[in-house]
């Protein structure tokens, strides 16, 4: 039973990640540390951004929690299996299939339709410079989503 609990604070941790990403790209990264964000905006994405930094600090902290689970606090390594799947997905998905970074997977995903409106909503993003302010999900009434002609 207690695993049940565990599994669920990770999921949990995980679908949270996405909310704490929106209020720190809205908030952090489009405000205070611009300078550090601001490279991400560029038309062109570089294999190593400043705004990489920001991946790197939440990392940390989830090594932290990985730390102090092997030490024996359950709830410390839920939380951090959470936040590094959210970091793996993100990094997939947000670095690779949406900004076509590395493994330069953006035509796939726009071949597939979750995949598809992610791109097509991030891509708001930058085309404003502000709202849609998310990373692996689409909220609609959150985010605005483009209508298309072909559906």
């Amino acid at each position: 039973m207690m695993l049940i609990y565990y599994v669920g604070m990770a999921v949990l941790t995980f679908v949270g990640m996405e909310f704490v990403a929106r209020l720190m790209h809205k908030y952090v990264m489009h405000g205070l540390l611009w300078f550090i964000h601001e490279d991400h905006h560029k038309e062109k994405q570089a294999e190593l951004e400043k705004n990489d930094l920001f991946g790197l600090v939440f990392a940390s902290v989830s090594v932290y929690l990985f730390f102090l689970g092997i030490q024996g606090s359950y709830v410390a390594l839920s939380i951090a299996i959470g936040m590094s799947s959210y970091g793996i997905a993100y990094f997939f998905i947000h670095d690779m299939v949406i900004h076509d970074r590395h493994l330069h997977l953006r035509s796939w995903g726009l071949k597939h339709r979750p995949f598809k409106d992610l791109i097509l909503v991030h891509d708001i993003h930058h085309k404003e410079g502000k709202g849609n302010w998310g990373f692996l999900f689409v909220i609609k009434g959150l985010d605005k989503v483009p209508i298309l002609k072909d559906e």
